[in-house]
Formats: structure tokens, C-alpha cells, sequence
């Protein structure tokens, strides 16, 4: 039995280092790509400029890590960006208890919808209602969650 599991497990190492081996080569080429593309485009920058971008895009990026810096150790944290929350507009908050709208039901058709239940409940318990129940399930697959959920929603709205 070990053998067997020894045998999977092996397999199964296998299969991790051949995805491992095309992920490294997939990421190396590219990164190749990319190298070719940024050597094309600061070849005909000469020696000295490009020591002189190198040397700002160094010292502007220090200056920026020991703005950050600073203000971490002294607690002001200044920023050259803002950030605002976002604010729901008030129309768009809520309703007022004035607003909700109580979906109106009879208490005849509350009764009605509970007899339904009932005759598909009795059609899925007997051996000669089943083919029917299974028929109507059918082609209306999700018509007991949806008789189950109007029945939730509206006792809600009924105990109120």
C-alpha cells in the first residue's frame, strides 16, 4: 500500500517540477523581452545622460523613502496625495419607515399559496403522485424555493 502512495506522491512531485520548470522559463523569457525592448529604446542615449537619469531617479527616490521616514518617526504623517472617503449621497442612504412599501397579500392568497404547497408535498409522498411531482419539478426546477421563499417573505411582512 505504501508503494502505491510513495508511487502518487512521486507523481505528483513530478508534476510540480515540470510546472515549476515552465513557469521559470515562461517568466525568463519575459523578462528577456522586456531587457530587448529597454535596450532598444536607451541605446542611442549616450554614456554620460544616462548616468545623470540614473543619478536622479536614485536621489529622487531616496529623498522620497527619507520623506516617508521622517514622517513615520515623528508622527506627522504628511502626504503628497490626499485620500478622501467616498460619501453616499443623502438621497441614497436609506428610507424612511414612511417609505418601505408592505407588499399587499391577501389572506387568500397567503392560503392559497400554502394549499399549493400542500398538494405538492402530497404529490411528492405518494407512489402515484411522484411521476406528476417529478414531471412539474422538471420543467419548473426551482418552483418550491421560489414558493418557499414567498412564503417566508410574506409571513414576514404578516407578523408586522
Amino acid at each position: 500500500m505504501k508503494r502505491k502512495e510513495n508511487k502518487a506522491h512521486g507523481e505528483q512531485e513530478e508534476k510540480r517540477n515540470i510546472l515549476k520548470e515552465k513557469m521559470s522559463k515562461g517568466v525568463h523569457v519575459v523578462q528577456s523581452s522586456w531587457a530587448q525592448w529597454m535596450l532598444r529604446r536607451t541605446r542611442s542615449i549616450p554614456p554620460n545622460r544616462m548616468r545623470i537619469i540614473l543619478i536622479l531617479f536614485v536621489v529622487s527616490v531616496g529623498s522620497y523613502c527619507a520623506w516617508l521616514t521622517y514622517g513615520g518617526i515623528t508622527g506627522k504623517s504628511v502626504s503628497f496625495f490626499s485620500i478622501t472617503p467616498i460619501k453616499k449621497p443623502a438621497h441614497a442612504t436609506g428610507m424612511d419607515s414612511s417609505q418601505i412599501m408592505i407588499p399587499h397579500l391577501s389572506d387568500a392568497e397567503y392560503k392559497r399559496i400554502g394549499r399549493f404547497r400542500l398538494y405538492m408535498d402530497s404529490l411528492a409522498r405518494s407512489p402515484t403522485g411522484k411521476r406528476i411531482y417529478d414531471s412539474i419539478i422538471h420543467h419548473r426546477p426551482g418552483l418550491m424555493d421560489s414558493i418557499g421563499y414567498i412564503e417566508k417573505y410574506y409571513r414576514q411582512f404578516k407578523n408586522k
